[in-house]
């Protein structure tokens, strides 16, 4: 009898576990899901940034009037340079978001390990239990 109920208590904790394990898994998932999103959306931004700053001002501004002042063209180069920095910030980002979201999808696949293994132990706790209890009849 007391086996009984120490198999009953056992398979009480380890449900609760499982439970507990089952929202953390879900919790996982969704944060991977977030950075996923957030990892496009660096992405996204990097394109614009880098197609800005692909364009060459000094070229265009030479193409319209065949000369230029010293004044337009430091003011192309600070445009040039401003927009080469925001491509590199946008880089940046990117590569922060794809750590993020590496170590997101991470976290979900030890959640789900830690998930199943706990589903195991219940499954194993529920079948001592019946054996201990058709052993006790």
């Amino acid at each position: 009898m007391k086996a009984l109920k120490s198999l009953r208590q056992l398979l009480e904790i380890r449900s609760l576990r499982a439970d507990n394990l089952s929202r953390s898994l879900s919790e996982a998932r969704a944060d991977a899901e977030n950075a996923r999103e957030r990892e496009a959306k660096a992405s996204e931004a990097l394109d614009i940034a880098a197609s800005r700053a692909a364009g060459n001002p000094i070229v265009d501004e030479l193409r319209k009037s065949g000369v230029i002042s010293a004044a337009k063209l430091q003011d192309a180069l600070m445009r040039q340079s401003v927009l080469r920095s925001h491509e590199a910030d946008a880089g940046r980002s990117l590569a922060q978001r794809k750590d993020a979201r590496c170590a997101a999808q991470e976290r979900a696949e030890q959640a789900a390990a830690d998930f199943s293994r706990a589903l195991k132990a219940v499954l194993r706790a529920e079948f001592s239990l019946e054996a201990a209890e058709k052993v006790d009849r």
